[in-house]
């Protein structure tokens, strides 16, 4: 049957026939089949094949592989940490002097090559990800990110490989965030840890989960049941990944039934109401883990005092950007007030946090800040014009007869943002934010950039004062340490994203101390102390976090966004297509393909 014409069929026979008195058909009940193929629709395409790389660690590429590649530790519908147990059956804490952790393998995990998965795919992940440079340590310099893998001491495999102990040097609090989509380590000596592809590769992405890749290009991708699959057999017999040029091509395609699932980056109100209106489609909007922050040059020379980024942030009217990008799809979303949570996590505060009153703000900037007088707890929502002035001419600043912000010397104040123009929900914040600050006497310039990296690079290379950039969260709040501190080298490097150049001793120290603390109720109270450092010295500005929105045909069952990205596909062995019950037989009805993988 031609794709969408099961939905259609099923949509009909559902419907019944209405509008007479008469005898009315008699109901039809749905059931999941096995087989058949489902269609995602998405608007970015995977740039890689390894997304534990610094260029393979997209969203696109994590969530095409999610369904492939084995990980120790997935995030359930809580967003909570759980071991794998189709590729772990036991991963135990046994000791916290020294952290020590023993992971036990599943005896029955393999690649698709019908190579076992061991402890060696686990060493080789680490012996690249601990460190750079190569040369000196085994470490790689191409890494997604080296934190916690730099933490270990040692790697110890026993058992014919099938257990791994682990012991960490210094401890880690987030060890479940390590060892995730393993990739096969007999494959990766042969070409290399970061091999030159641009998209995910099946000779190099061998699964060790319920699918594997059939074929990739630049827009479309397939996958087909993994024949060598040990775990919970997936009904679906074939899924194909088509990349869109965003949410308007998405839509057309669901109207149409070339795709069953659209899932956006980004999507304007034009896509909620199309979407809404299709009566065979269901859909569900959430707030993302994604948030939109501006970030401050802090070594630059128009922004590198506290006393110039505070009076920015004074003519930044953060409710009126909410509203107008972000609120209208979830009346929910509200002004950020952290810089290291989305809203909606558990850890995410109602305000934040006021510095306590014996905490030392020492930076180590080339250009240090010079004002403490952010309120933290207070820092408004709207923009304050009157103390937008009275900070400017602290810095030296005034205005001329046009409103405009001039040095002493009659030079105007200029500001260089640039933008990530990747991301859907940055490039109309942009375009509000620049017009806010020009009618607060400011004259900005955009520069824009092809990614988030890109965007930050140009920040950190001085081409930039301001750099409006999406920062994703996880469950797992020792990663944002990337994002404000040295702590994991130059930025671009190990997963370093410390654009901003801000560097504070104190806010060192404490993300180092809350990494160590292997109780998240004792680690809280310090990254809270950390957001009020950062709130006092404004590092950054966080905007608001990022809707999402998914839709998908009414004839699928089991499809469920993600708390985190990657999820949609994390519960994949659960989706199937809904065919009406067999009266003539009971049983699981099959569809096309159910047990021909390259149907």
């Amino acid at each position: 049957m031609a794709l969408g014409s099961v939905a259609m069929a099923l949509t009909g026979a559902l419907a019944g026939c209405g509008g007479s008195s008469a005898a009315k058909a008699p109901p039809v009940t749905a059931v999941p089949a096995v087989g058949g193929t489902v269609t995602v629709g998405v608007d970015q395409a995977p740039s890689g094949c390894n997304p534990n790389t610094a260029s393979g660690d997209t969203v696109a590429d994590q969530l095409v592989l999610s369904a492939v590649l084995p990980s120790a530790f997935v995030i359930n519908a809580a967003g909570e940490a759980q071991y794998d147990s189709a590729l772990i059956d036991q991963a135990e804490l046994q000791s916290t002097s020294p952290e020590t952790v023993v992971y036990t393998i599943n005896p029955k995990a393999k690649w698709s090559d019908g190579t076992p998965i061991t402890a060696d795919d686990f060493i080789y992940a680490w012996q690249h990800q601990r460190a750079v440079p190569l040369a000196e340590t085994g470490g790689d310099a191409n890494v997604a990110s080296t934190a916690g893998y730099d933490d270990i001491s040692t790697m110890t495999k026993s058992d014919q490989g099938r257990t791994l102990t682990v012991v960490f040097g210094t401890p880690f609090a987030d060890w479940q965030s390590l060892f995730s989509d393993l990739l096969p380590a007999h494959v990766l000596e042969q070409t290399g840890w970061s091999p030159p592809c641009t998209t995910v590769t099946p000779s190099i992405d061998l699964s060790g989960g319920p699918y594997e890749i059939a074929s990739a290009s630049s827009s479309v991708v397939t996958l087909v049941k993994n024949p060598h699959w040990w775990g919970e057999p997936p009904k679906v017999a074939k899924i194909v990944i088509r990349v869109a040029a965003g949410p308007a091509q998405l839509a057309r395609w669901m109207y149409h039934h070339s795709i069953d699932v659209a899932a956006p980056s980004y999507f304007d109100p034009t896509f909620l109401q199309d979407i809404t209106a299709m009566p065979s489609v269901k859909s569900s909007m959430a707030i993302s883990n994604t948030f939109l922050e501006l970030e401050f040059a802090t070594t630059g020379t128009t922004t590198g005092s506290a006393t110039m980024r505070e009076g920015i942030a004074y003519a930044i009217n953060r409710q009126d950007l909410t509203d107008k990008v972000a609120s209208w799809a979830d009346v929910a979303i509200a002004p950020a007030t952290s810089h290291l949570y989305a809203q909606g996590e558990a850890a995410y505060p109602a305000t934040p946090t006021p510095l306590p009153a014996n905490s030392t703000t020492t930076t180590t900037s080339a250009v240090p800040s010079t004002s403490t007088t952010i309120s933290p707890a207070t820092f408004p929502a709207q923009s304050n014009p009157a103390k937008e002035a009275r900070v400017l001419a602290t810095a030296g600043y005034e205005r001329n007869l046009a409103g405009e912000w001039v040095d002493l010397s009659g030079h105007p104040l200029m500001l260089r943002l640039t933008v990530d123009d990747s991301d859907g929900w940055a490039i109309p914040t942009a375009a509000l934010l620049v017009a806010q600050l020009r009618a607060q006497g400011f004259t900005v310039s955009t520069i824009p950039a092809a990614s988030a990296q890109a965007a930050g690079e140009n920040l950190t290379a001085g081409r930039a004062d301001l750099a409006l950039i999406p920062l994703h969260t996880t469950p797992f709040p020792t990663r944002t340490s990337a994002w404000y501190t040295p702590l994991l080298d130059l930025p671009g490097n190990t997963g370093a994203q410390d654009w901003s150049g801000y560097v504070s001793q104190s806010v060192d120290d404490l993300f180092t101390k809350a990494a160590t603390k292997l109780d998240p109720v004792t680690a809280q109270p310090i990254y809270a102390e950390i957001d009020a450092q950062l709130w006092a010295h404004m590092v950054a500005l966080p905007l608001f976090a990022e809707p999402t929105v998914l839709a998908w045909s009414a004839s699928l069952t089991g499809i469920t966004p993600g708390p985190y990205a990657p999820g949609l596909l994390s519960p994949v062995t659960d989706w199937a297509r809904l065919v009406s019950e067999p009266s003539s037989y009971s049983g699981t009805p099959t569809l096309p393909g159910a047990s021909d993988k390259s149907s």
